[in-house]
């Protein structure tokens, strides 16, 4: 399970507001404090595919969300999970999504290929996340369709929707994805954990004030407005995300046939509403608690439908957040935004240096040396130094795990550099914030264990994301590849 950009602070900060899920999590589950991603492209893709392959993604492929891509001269911008060869059941206008771009196989894959009995099924609110968690499994793997409001799936892995997923949209959707007010149900006394509702960094610098209605922003009698509504900027997604997985356990009898089955589930709305209203927002609190409330009954179905410890669940995060630059700001943090202004400056400089480069010149070199002039660019590492592993700092390790030279992710990578811009500096210009970067606040993220044989504990070790799959690996009797860059957290969880 992951919880799309649940920086691993925001569990400790809430701490005493949890009931549900998160609470059996924190009491019962054995958590590691000091987790992270070891890669410096902290994004939704990577992460998830991170976490299901247990290998960094220079080896998964998976390196950006999108990437540039060298074709004859020119380039193209190739989305992660695409594979235009495949069809959406349903929606034939919207571009296909498979695995094909992912190079390794992951947990899903090695359960099946040691009980080819064994179920996989990955669900999301976003397609590179259901997809991510399932690796190059084909098994049931869907995500929400944003505009259609149902759960959708590509040719890839059905040639036409089960019946229980054609039935579940038709019937459950509606009773689980048909509000058109969010309303907070932070208790009074929690107010002050978090900023202030009001804010002109947050949203649209208008709407930031609980009730959110949608008939305040859309069209509330279109039925694809609502839809929209709902999917970019509210809680309500992952409800129907929880429901779809309960059905797929129900469906499928995942757990109840003698054979190790998976099941990986992605809550993504923590990620839209803390791009939208920040980690910090009341909005961030209302959404975690209602997650809370969510996790707590499934986990409560786990032990009805499967049974008190013959399931075993391990939660992570796919990347953190930055803070509102501009909130830092306020609290006296050296934070800004990178303007249009700087994104010329820093193509200019690019292009001045690949226009007067001599041919006995390193071009790579020379547009180091011109993007290190800017200043808000901290330091640059070409893909010669990052591939011959001289490290000049830790980041430049974390840019290897990131690297690829046929998919170009960064302002500056089409030149072969990568430019790693200043702490707290925020890459996007549209975002309110968001993350992508190699900092500790991007790559910190919760890492817990629960269920099976597993007891109550807490671990300062240093562990990292890769270690999740090998670890879920071990823990089902399921045979891993030997060449992972995870390790089993065996010394901590047997006790």
């Amino acid at each position: 399970m992951a919880v799309d950009q649940l920086r691993a602070d925001l569990l400790k900060n809430y701490d005493p507001l949890f009931v549900g899920g998160f609470r059996r999590l924190l009491d019962e589950g054995y958590r590691f404090e000091n987790a992270t991603h070891d890669h410096a492209v902290t994004t939704t893709a990577p992460g998830h595919t991170t976490l299901a392959t247990g290998v960094h993604p220079t080896r998964h492929g998976v390196v950006g969300n999108s990437w540039s891509e060298l074709e004859e001269g020119r380039w193209r911008n190739v989305y992660s999970l695409q594979d235009l060869d495949t069809e959406i059941l349903g929606y034939p206008e919207l571009p296909g999504r498979a695995p094909t771009n992912i190079y390794r196989a992951g947990l899903p894959d090695w359960i099946v290929a040691n009980d080819p009995a064994s179920r996989v099924v990955s669900i999301s609110r976003k397609d590179r996340a259901a997809i991510g968690l399932a690796a190059k499994a084909a098994g049931d793997v869907y995500w929400l369709a944003d505009e259609g409001g149902e759960f959708v799936t590509s040719d890839y892995y059905h040639a036409e929707y089960p019946a229980w997923i054609t039935e579940f949209n038709a019937t459950t959707m509606p009773l689980v994805y048909s509000d058109s007010v969010w309303e907070s149900i932070i208790p009074t006394t929690a107010l002050s954990l978090t900023r202030p509702d009001r804010s002109r960094f947050e949203l649209d610098g208008e709407h930031t004030v609980f009730p959110h209605r949608a008939s305040e922003t859309v069209d509330a009698s279109d039925p694809r407005a609502l839809n929209h509504w709902r999917y970019e900027f509210t809680p309500f997604p992952d409800r129907a995300v929880f429901a779809l997985a309960t059905e797929a356990i129900r469906e499928l009898q995942l757990g109840q046939r003698g054979s190790v089955d998976y099941l990986g589930i992605s809550l993504s709305q923590t990620d839209l509403i803390g791009h939208n209203f920040g980690p910090r927002s009341r909005e961030q609190l209302d959404n975690l608690l209602r997650l809370d409330v969510e996790l707590g009954r499934f986990l409560s179905f786990l032990d009805e439908a499967v049974g008190p410890g013959r399931w075993v669940l391990g939660l992570s995060a796919d990347h953190g957040v930055l803070d509102i630059p501009e909130h830092l700001a306020e609290q006296g943090v050296d934070a800004s935004r990178l303007t249009r202004s700087d994104r010329r400056q820093l193509s200019r400089s690019i292009q001045d240096v690949l226009d007067n480069v001599d041919d006995e010149d390193e071009p790579a070199e020379a547009v180091k040396e011109a993007v290190l002039s800017l200043p808000f660019v901290a330091a640059a590492y070409t893909f010669d130094g990052v591939e011959q592993g001289q490290a000049i700092d830790s980041f430049q390790v974390l840019y290897g795990r990131s690297h690829s030279r046929t998919r170009i992710v960064g302002l500056a990578a089409r030149s072969g550099v990568y430019a790693r811009f200043g702490p707290n500096v925020l890459e996007s210009s549209f975002l309110r914030t968001s993350h992508g970067s190699p900092y500790y606040y991007d790559r910190h993220v919760p890492m817990i264990f629960l269920g099976g044989t597993i007891s109550a504990g807490v671990s300062s070790d240093r562990v990292a994301t890769v270690d999740m799959a090998p670890t879920l690996a071990w823990l089902t009797d399921t045979p891993a590849p030997d060449d992972l860059d995870g390790t089993i957290l065996e010394r901590s969880l047997r006790r």
